[in-house]
């Protein structure tokens, strides 16, 4: 990992909320751990009044759940949808965008999108170590090299989202930082 540096630790200076929790994230299963998120927020704020900045959320992605920080044009060059069985709610197709940023209002996943929860004060985090494997086997199949191929999924990410060098140490570490963990993998 130290060679896909330097890394933006900034992330972990940012959790300054007396309700903080990570949310370990590791399957896409129709935004499921994303919808764990919206509860905790809407628990925090309805049952308790708490609301940002005094309650933040760090969603810790990898695995499938990678989709989820990559922009629309990344998820149709490469076909996201197909590949990883996800179907549009305005098509019920493929999907050929991330359906887990900025949906219309009244889609099932508004409240819970990547776009809504930053809002709320979720912090998104993305393992290297996926990162590295989306960057193999993308450049594998289109015959690029890693090196541009890496720079083209970082270009193709969402805003806000840090990529650090291993989920299980950043899981760790905000841990470390005063927040609860919770499995919300699908």
């Amino acid at each position: 990992a130290s060679k896909d540096g330097p890394w933006d630790n900034s992330w972990l200076d940012q959790l300054t909320a007396k309700h903080k929790q990570v949310f370990d994230i590791s399957s896409y299963e129709d935004g499921g751990g994303l919808f764990y998120a919206k509860n905790w927020f809407n628990a925090h704020r309805d049952g308790y009044g708490h609301v940002y900045p005094d309650v933040q959320a760090v969603m810790g992605i990898h695995g499938t759940a990678l989709v989820v920080v990559f922009s629309d044009a990344i998820w149709e060059k490469y076909h996201f949808g197909k590949r990883y069985k996800i179907k549009d709610p305005r098509t019920r197709a493929a999907a050929v965008r991330n359906v887990m940023w900025q949906p219309r209002e009244g889609e099932e996943m508004y409240e819970y999108s990547v776009n809504a929860l930053q809002g709320r004060g979720a912090k998104f985090i993305f393992c290297n170590n996926v990162l590295r494997f989306l960057t193999r086997t993308l450049a594998r199949e289109t015959g690029v090299s890693p090196g541009a191929m890496r720079t083209e999924l970082i270009a193709g990410m969402v805003p806000n989202v840090t990529v650090v060098p291993a989920m299980v140490a950043a899981l760790g570490l905000a841990q470390e930082r005063g927040c609860s963990y919770v499995y919300a993998g699908g």
